[in-house]
């Protein structure tokens, strides 16, 4: 079972814990590179009774399964207030750095269950990013197992673009939410540690021209992504298999 919760800490001493907590950005201040956020629960536990005065450091970890995914910190910018079990949990902070908070609410549905953005779903290229950033945050969670021999199968059904191609890789590999890099060099070096670890990685390309064809239409001028592609495999002594 996968569980979430957000732990609170006020200069750096732990306080409360939190199972949902939602960010509202109210502004960024570019100039003086700090944004205003609004952190919100309607529950929380708290540890003890704690004042909080403007300035106090706040730190805000997420965790999933007992893993911190990410923490941030900020700056309260409200009056004093004491934090009780009692009471809505609602501060206004001041930090330069930023949480990823789509990041966020993608792995927090995750946790829930839900899909949510599936890349095969949406055309949009920034909800294909998204899914790649979310997919590397999940997979450090939860990490694949290792095999002795690793079988990878490559269609390029629903294939389009760029980012597409990574998605499918990832998918390929490790199954729905699986990382495997989002561009050539990442997926070079992700592979490089997977060839060190197997024994064994075997390729099955459905369509060896089809995929010729199409990794060359989406190539820059200078560039041919089939021989790159081609070319990782064999480096990194991939058994790559025509069917």
């Amino acid at each position: 079972m996968t569980h979430s919760k957000y732990c609170i800490y006020i200069n750096e001493v732990e306080c409360a814990i939190a199972d949902d907590i939602d960010f509202f950005h109210l502004s960024n201040h570019e100039r003086n590179h700090f944004g205003l956020i609004l952190l919100r629960s309607k529950k929380i536990k708290v540890q003890k009774s704690v004042k909080v005065k403007k300035e106090d450091t706040i730190t805000i970890s997420y965790y999933i399964n007992g893993v911190c995914v990410f923490e941030f910190d900020g700056h309260i910018i409200d009056k004093e207030n004491t934090l009780t079990n009692s009471q809505e949990f609602s501060f206004v902070i001041k930090t330069s750095d930023e949480p990823p908070l789509t990041i966020i609410a993608i792995l927090k549905e995750w946790v829930k269950g839900n899909d949510f953005i599936y890349w095969k779903n949406n055309k949009c290229l920034e909800a294909k990013n998204l899914w790649l950033t979310a997919c590397l945050y999940w997979q450090q969670l939860f990490p694949p197992k290792p095999n002795k021999i690793l079988n990878v199968s490559l269609t390029l059904e629903g294939i389009n673009n760029y980012l597409d191609f990574f998605c499918m890789l990832g998918e390929a590999f490790w199954g729905k939410r699986g990382y495997i890099g989002r561009d050539f060099h990442g997926f070079d070096d992700l592979l490089g540690d997977l060839s060190y670890e197997k024994s064994e990685i075997n390729i099955y390309i459905e369509n060896m021209n089809k995929l010729k064809i199409f990794l060359e239409r989406i190539s820059p001028p200078d560039c041919n992504y089939y021989d790159t592609f081609m070319a990782i495999l064999a480096d990194r002594k991939c058994n790559i298999h025509k069917i």
